[in-house]
């Protein structure tokens, strides 16, 4: 009866586990270093086409070269941000510097002019948070609450799987910007696309490739962008002649050798052909 009680009690504790049920709470250790706001771009985007002021819940990423991810979240009447890593290993590593320019919802207007204040802001906001972490239906999340419903900025450092494919899982509406580094590019079939395609691209003031995503209601399951050097196709196309180019001097050497080989082979049959016309006689 005893270890019918346990087993019946380790059942119902990996059932609420599996379910996200429990979670996973990571203390913020009170010494951690001062935000480095510098570190970030806090530009103030709004979808051009609506020609509106208003500004809705939009997240930017600024990828770059190496495994480090910075993240933007322009934030409307927001409690929590749920954040889906890209890297599922156990090995997963923390956020890192958490900016946060914001203020209470109830007395701040989510217009462009409020933004472009938050953007040139010296330091951070006097806003507490907490960051646990959760399984939900099999799948690893991440959670960053804040002790209040903010409007304005949220930046943080993430790090990302090492290799040069970006891959974001919407958990909520909101316009998704991709921000590629200088001198990379995407779009290429045989080297990487994006995908799905975005609704817009542009190469911004500092030379740099964007691609956004507006209507994210009907929230596909991920958005993946694959981007390389600018110097990738062509690299690619080099190596693809120099292979080409081997695979027909292996060709024509096969032919080559082959041919002298028949031809020896015939040389000795007809050799063996004289012969025996010659015992013959």
């Amino acid at each position: 009866m005893r270890n019918v009680t346990i087993l019946t009690l380790l059942f119902l504790v990996f059932t609420i586990a599996a379910t996200g049920c429990i979670d996973e709470l990571v203390a913020v250790d009170g010494n951690l270093p001062d935000p480095d706001i510098s570190s970030y771009e806090f530009d103030v985007f709004v979808n051009q086409s609506t020609n509106s002021d208003v500004v809705v819940n939009t997240t930017t990423f600024y990828l770059s070269g190496d495994s480090v991810v910075n993240v933007i979240h322009m934030l409307v009447n927001t409690t929590t941000i749920d954040i889906v890593p890209t890297d599922m290993s156990s090995n997963q590593k923390p956020l890192t510097n958490i900016v946060i320019i914001a203020d209470n919802a109830n007395i701040t207007n989510a217009s462009t002019g409020v933004f472009n204040g938050y953007s040139l802001a010296g330091g951070v906001s006097d806003i507490g948070y907490t960051i646990s972490k959760k399984v939900v239906r099999g799948q690893k999340h991440t959670y960053l609450e804040f002790n209040e419903t903010i409007t304005g900025f949220v930046a943080y450092t993430m790090q990302m799987p090492d290799r040069q494919d970006f891959i974001y899982i919407p958990s909520s509406p909101s316009i998704v910007r991709f921000v590629l580094p200088v001198n990379y590019t995407t779009g290429n079939l045989f080297v990487g696309i994006a995908r799905p395609e975005p609704d817009e691209s542009y190469l911004d003031n500092e030379g740099r490739e964007n691609f956004i995503w507006y209507d994210l209601e009907d929230m596909p399951k991920s958005i993946m962008v694959k981007y390389y050097p600018e110097s990738a196709p062509k690299t690619l196309l080099i190596i693809v002649i120099i292979l080409v180019f081997g695979a027909a001097i292996v060709l024509a050497n096969y032919y080559f050798v082959r041919k002298n080989l028949k031809k020896i082979r015939d040389d000795i049959e007809q050799g063996s052909m004289m012969d025996k016309r010659k015992k013959q006689k």
